[in-house]
């Protein structure tokens, strides 16, 4: 399938004067969720939000958190305003509407710390009445789901294995162990036989002091994993609130959905095998009775992996996304109609060459969807009778949320121009904006829009860039070039992706032009496009970038060719620290949580399965030893000699902060100009959801080490 992206018309607000600055990162709202009523009459969405708590003595730091309230706005009204839900220090989500329109069911966290879990709450949504909880479980309660006659709740709770009566058909994966060989309930005796050893010694993991490794996937995001939980499903009846445990057994119950008729319930789970579920790589489709009877495999396939299986309208078939398992990092997840009287799968959206995202079934039985494409994520239609799927949205845009009813379609729209708002889809395509957001605080705001480019690499990868001009340039003048890598690298970049808007209009705003672009292994160009960086993640996509890069820089009169500078987070960290172990035109570099040796990267990321999708073996091999050595920037250490920040989270466990330490230690070593930040207490996601203040630092980080090498550029940006 082939879509241009035509660039934005530019409002007359965006001329103003004042450019964006560090601070306007805490006004940026965004959509966490969005449905819309049954009768297609309103929407409640969820809004994500930063909160600015003030010093109580005036002079300490402000106190910084994240909040997500939910609010409701009138469909039929085009004068309506949006009207805000719920309140206070908690993050609100997970939102189902009852059948008939009436009732709300989300989950809340209150922030305030009094609460451990999630828990499932309820609330009218117009009229009077309070917000009240309803589950009380232990392990707390989320993604509530809504039995068709509208009198009770679906909830999953993710419970520890031990907690679980019997013991899994699954391998316990622990030399001469079985599983619960000693008595749950005892505290044990560390001067008794070996059982009362074993009780004392789990008695004292249970508290993770020490911590039980026995599994493979043993590092989380912050800390260690402990015991292998999974997620049973309740059902709660509303007018009593009680909460009754429906499946028992050991294994997962995810993306759970009822039949339309209430008596059965779908959801996804690994397959009915004996393999421990940290080795498996692919997901089964499973049914069962409403009350958590007869449990049985529906879509089960050594070769494809199954998710997100919806019932259609008439409960004859389902909707399911499909993968297939052999190259998890490369193969494009598709949509297809499997019915369950015939047991034949139907391939749905047969010209979309990316991968599928988020799906859902509308109410006149298509189905809609998202998915990467070209620097943008559009919605698209896709009919239940196959054929080719339609446009819903247009442009460099992203629908990071949406919902539907009636007929009615709501998305929340990511763009250039405003990173978030919600906005009514007409069935002519047209757009009726519902919020402001952003809106109001962006109306005095001086925005850089991309301007897109495409380049013909020499074996014919086509790669597709972006180029943003400094904030106010004035014509006859030079500013220093930055190039910004994308990680993944199976990320997309694009004018239709949120992650970056803030850091890039930063740059811009100091004087700095951008250029980003998907090399090869990005997403949102088919297979063949994202498989094209297999066994190479050096050579190939350095080419790519630089190439853009070089093209930007020799076509736009603005920009100084002797004040380039580059950066990038995660795979973008070892790309820039690839490049410029290969490469010496860049005045000073960036690399953020980056991996820089893959054999290491193996061992201390729980990302670790890179390794084997991405080289196609692992540390020990010989042969595979060979090509990581060879594709590490570590392996190239000795010729960095630009001037280097090397950024890393404490607790990044995806790629390992030993990452980051060995190669600052190495440049150290050999006096090279070098600088590393730690930022405690946060992982890998530093900077799309860390906290607040540690954002702003980063950014300014980047931008004050540059600042160093390319003059006071803010002065000449005004």
């Amino acid at each position: 399938m082939k879509m241009r992206f035509a660039i934005l018309m530019i409002p007359v607000w965006l001329l103003a004067k004042d450019p964006i600055v560090t601070t306007d990162m805490l006004k940026i709202r965004n959509v966490t969720d969005v449905k819309v009523a049954p009768d297609g009459s309103f929407a409640v969405y969820s809004v994500l939000s930063m909160h600015t708590e003030p010093a109580a003595d005036g002079k300490s730091d402000p106190a910084y958190s994240y909040r997500t309230h939910l609010f409701y706005v009138d469909l039929n009204d085009a004068s309506a305003k949006p009207v805000q839900l719920t309140f206070g220090d908690r993050n609100d989500g997970g939102i189902a509407l009852s059948p008939d329109g009436r009732t709300l069911a989300f989950t809340r966290m209150d922030t305030s710390g009094k609460e451990r879990h999630v828990q499932v709450w309820t609330m009218p949504v117009r009229g009077t009445g309070e917000a009240q909880v309803i589950t009380h479980l232990e392990n707390g309660a989320t993604a509530p789901r809504w039995r068709p006659d509208g009198k009770a709740l679906l909830v999953s709770s993710s419970i520890p294995i031990s907690k679980l009566e019997g013991k899994p058909g699954f391998e316990l994966e622990r030399p001469q162990r079985e599983w619960f060989d000693w008595d749950k309930k005892a505290n044990g005796n560390p001067d008794g036989d070996r059982k009362a050893i074993r009780e004392w010694l789990a008695h004292n993991a249970a508290k993770a002091n020490p911590t039980e490794i026995t599994r493979m996937n043993f590092l989380g995001e912050l800390g260690l994993n402990g015991e292998i939980t999974l997620s049973e499903l309740y059902t709660v009846d509303l007018e009593n609130k009680k909460a009754t445990q429906i499946t028992k057994d050991f294994r997962n119950h995810g993306q759970a959905a009822f039949s339309p008729d209430g008596s059965q319930i779908v959801f996804t789970s690994t397959p009915d095998v004996s393999t421990n579920p940290d080795r498996l790589k692919r997901a089964s489709v499973w049914v069962m009775n409403a009350d958590g009877s007869n449990e049985r495999p529906l879509l089960d396939d050594k070769t494809l992996s199954y998710q997100g299986a919806q019932f259609t309208k008439d409960g004859k078939a389902l909707v399911v996304a499909v993968t297939q398992a052999d190259q998890p990092g490369y193969r494009q997840t598709k949509l297809e109609r499997y019915e369950l009287a015939s047991k034949k799968l139907t391939p749905l959206a047969v010209n979309w060459e990316s991968g599928i995202q988020r799906f859902d079934l509308a109410s006149d039985g298509s189905v809609l969807f998202t998915s990467p494409w070209h620097g943008g994520e559009p919605l698209e239609r896709a009919n239940l009778d196959g054929g080719a799927a339609a446009d819903l949205t247009k442009g460099p845009t992203g629908v990071a949320a949406f919902g539907e009813g009636a007929g009615k379609i709501v998305v929340a729209l990511i763009s250039v121009a405003n990173p978030q708002e919600l906005y009514l889809v007409g069935k002519d395509g047209s757009m009726r904006q519902l919020t402001e957001l952003n809106s109001r605080w962006l109306a005095n705001k001086a925005i850089s829009i991309p301007e897109e480019h495409w380049i013909t690499r020499p074996d014919g990868k086509k790669v597709q860039y972006w180029v943003m001009n400094p904030t106010n340039a004035q014509a006859g003048k030079k500013y220093p070039w930055t190039l910004e890598i994308h990680g993944g690298p199976t990320a997309m970049w694009g004018p239709g992706e949120f992650s970056m808007w803030h850091e890039f209009q930063m740059l811009c705003a100091w004087g700095y032009g951008v250029v980003y672009s998907n090399p090869r292994g990005s997403g949102g160009y088919g297979y063949e496009f994202q498989r094209a960086n297999f066994k190479n993640w050096g050579d190939a996509p350095a080419g790519d970038v630089l190439a853009a890069f070089d093209e930007s820089v020799k076509s736009n009169p603005l920009a100084d060719r002797d004040r380039l500078f580059i950066t990038g987070g995660s795979y973008a960290g070892y790309l820039t620290a690839w490049i410029i172990g290969h490469d010496q035109r860049f005045k000073a570099a960036v690399a953020e949580r980056g991996v820089y040796d893959l054999a290491t990267f193996y061992g201390e990321g729980n990302a670790y399965g890179l390794v084997e999708g991405d080289f196609g073996g692992f540390p020990w091999e010989p042969e595979t030893k060979k090509l990581l050595d060879h594709e590490s920037p570590f392996t190239y250490v000795e010729n960095i000699k630009t001037p280097f920040l090397i950024i890393h989270g404490s607790s990044d466990n995806r790629t390992g902060v030993a990452q980051g330490e060995m190669l600052f230690k190495a440049l150290k070593q050999m006096g090279r100009p070098v600088e590393y930040i730690r930022y405690p207490g946060i992982g890998h996601e530093l900077t799309r959801s860390g906290p607040p203040n540690q954002r702003m630092d980063h950014t300014l980080r980047i931008i004050e080490f540059f600042e160093r090498y390319a003059g006071n550029t803010r002065s000449e940006s005004q």
